[in-house]
């Protein structure tokens, strides 16, 4: 198989377009649709829906692209190896949901550099739900995520996870309640909590979830709310006294404004989560920098564990 005519199907897929991926190659447009017709020949599906606009690959070029980001990948490997070059150099890309990324921040990105120079690193932020398809398609190479309740990650149980995906706790955590630490005195209940102003991601947020089915189970709810779209400026709006707010313990603790914040002790709010390095079985070759993260992150809880939030082994 022509390795250009897979690198030319990865351009097509990122650029949407035949246009689009025969700038990004120097090719002309007939040249890069000749590629994928030879391609699709070859494998006896079409790879992408041509009457989608922008262009998206379809299920079969979706599994095409996943073997051919690997593929080249490890050919890559494969020169170095024989020429003698154990640095590890080319792109990695590195998933990391929201609600984890104050354990990887400039510090940690900044180790993991000067640990691997030569390597290229790709940084995608989101929410885990979003980060799982792009693991589970190739479009990145690991990524770092606040599992939900009961191991819940991107809306698929922790141990339902398919097998091309290996999962690997690194730290506990929890979702409680927050508050100023200026305010006194601080609710203890949830009936008490619901009667002040809440700041909170929008719907479909699990914490905010969490919060409003544990309301409702005691026959309140929360009527005062201001909607924010980021983690840390609800942090920073509920230290500068604007309302209460649920949010991840760890995060609470490496935020900016941890010494201002206060968190709360009310029964029925504090649900177990944990981190998670999730990282595909294919992508063995990139263990040590995935290994590496790890190592960052359970270093970096370290400035947070305590008797509610302490570092589990990896599994």
């Amino acid at each position: 198989m022509d390795t250009r005519e897979l690198e030319t199907l990865i351009a097509v897929a990122d650029a949407q377009s035949f246009h689009g991926a025969a700038d990004r190659l120097g090719l002309t447009q007939p040249a890069v649709t000749r590629r994928i017709q030879r391609l699709e020949e070859r494998i006896g599906k079409s790879l992408f829906d041509r009457a989608t606009k922008p262009l998206q690959p379809t299920i079969a070029g979706h599994r095409a692209l996943t073997e051919a980001r690997d593929l080249l990948r490890r050919l890559e490997g494969f020169s170095d190896s024989v020429l003698g070059n154990t640095k590890r150099h080319g792109p990695f890309r590195l998933g990391v949901s929201h609600g984890a990324a104050p354990l990887l921040a400039a510090q940690e990105l900044r180790s993991l550099h000067q640990t691997f120079p030569d390597m290229s690193l790709s940084i995608k932020s989101g929410w885990s739900a979003e980060l799982l398809p792009l693991l589970r398609r190739g479009e990145i190479d690991a990524m770092l995520s606040l599992d939900g309740p009961n191991g819940i990650v991107g809306g698929v149980q922790n141990r339902d996870l398919p097998a091309s995906l290996s999962p690997q706790t690194l730290l506990d955590d929890e979702i409680v309640a927050i508050g100023p630490k200026s305010s006194r005195p601080h609710p203890t209940t949830i009936t008490e909590l619901a009667k002040n102003p809440m700041i909170l991601m929008p719907e479909g947020c699990t914490f905010r979830a969490l919060g409003n089915a544990w309301a409702h189970k005691n026959g309140v709810e929360f009527t005062s709310v201001l909607e924010v779209s980021a983690l840390e400026l609800q942090i920073e709006m509920v230290a500068a006294g604007a309302g209460y707010g649920i949010m991840a313990r760890r995060f609470c603790q490496h935020s900016p404004a941890a010494n201002r914040i206060k968190i709360l002790d009310i029964p029925g709010m504090n649900w177990g989560m944990a981190i998670t390095l999730i990282r595909r079985a294919s992508s063995s070759d990139l263990d040590d920098i995935i290994d590496k993260v790890g190592e960052l992150v359970i270093n970096a809880g370290k400035a947070s564990d305590n008797p509610h939030a302490k570092m589990l082994s990896a599994s």
